[in-house]
């Protein structure tokens, strides 16, 4: 995706990214280095009281069955070691900087509070899906579930309409959202989430798959070209999937973008039916999906 300044200003119409917190870019330098300094990163993440607690909840978790309580950052990051902790980072600002986007209502706030429980999900149900095809960076993995809608978030706190449109473009079996958002606001969620995360300096690929995470074509064509983009892609609708994004962002029952690419997102992965059963049962297990509907 190639543009100038002027298309950027055009594409993003009113939306502003929301830059990475000076933390985010001191951690990323860190861990640049040829060999980072634990100790580095785990001053850094306790300076910030927030975050700090996030990382040391996590830990703690039963995800992670550690025997005994954690309470320390430089235990907790050479535990979890600096590609999740940088993920649980990413996590909390991205959710704190959304949520104080200039001034919203009570029902703003709180439908923003239930997307980024959504958000985490697929970040975590992309992560389960990487494991199970083996794909190599189970990081890059969560960070495609984590930004990809992350321009939905924005676009609620800005257009008063935006909830009705997307449930409503949720509904239509031939509709695509980013087309309902182009034709309404003159961009869509998948531009404004690719922008976002270039400017967090995510994955260059991960960025990509971020700004064609709605071209379903790639798996309706009648062949799926074997790339890496290609599989992260799959991973991607296959955690949307079995999260069940179409009910948690749509309030819709029927999945109508699975039922059209499902089959061949299946193949392309290598999973069948009964593989992509016991997916969603280890995700219900986990808790993933199970929030409420944001109407």
């Amino acid at each position: 995706m190639a543009a100038d300044s002027a298309d950027i200003e055009q594409l993003l119409r009113g939306i502003t990214i929301p830059s990475p917190p000076q933390i985010i870019a001191d951690l990323q330098m860190e861990m640049a280095m040829p060999d980072p300094d634990l100790n580095a990163i785990a001053a850094l993440i306790s300076n910030d009281v927030g975050l700090s607690g996030a990382v040391i909840k996590i830990i703690n978790s039963p995800r992670y069955g550690i025997n005994k309580e954690i309470g320390a950052i430089s235990q907790a990051v050479l535990l979890l070691g600096m590609k999740v902790v940088m993920d649980i980072i990413n996590t909390v600002c991205l959710r704190n900087i959304s949520n104080t986007l200039d001034t919203m209502t009570d029902n703003v706030y709180n439908t923003l509070t239930r997307f980024w429980d959504s958000a985490s999900d697929v970040a975590k149900a992309c992560e389960l899906v990487a494991i199970r095809i083996g794909m190599s960076s189970l990081s890059n993995a969560y960070l495609l579930g984590l930004f990809h809608n992350v321009g939905i978030a924005l676009m609620i706190a800005k257009h008063d309409r935006y909830l009705d449109l997307m449930v409503d473009s949720y509904a239509q079996s031939d509709v695509r959202l980013v087309d309902v958002e182009n034709e309404a606001f003159n961009t869509n969620h998948a531009v404004i989430s690719y922008y976002t995360a270039k400017s967090w300096k995510v994955d260059r690929q991960v960025c990509k798959v971020i700004s064609i995470h709605h071209n379903s074509a790639i798996f309706t064509e009648g062949h799926v070209i074997d790339s890496a983009e290609n599989q992260m892609l799959g991973v991607l609708k296959i955690a949307e999937h079995i999260v069940g994004l179409h009910r948690v962002l749509g309030d819709q029952e029927v999945d109508h973008e699975w039922d059209k690419i499902g089959d061949n997102v299946l193949l392309s992965a290598g999973l069948t039916h009964f593989e992509l059963d016991d997916l969603k049962g280890q995700a219900s297990d986990l808790g993933y999906g199970q929030q409420l509907y944001f109407r």
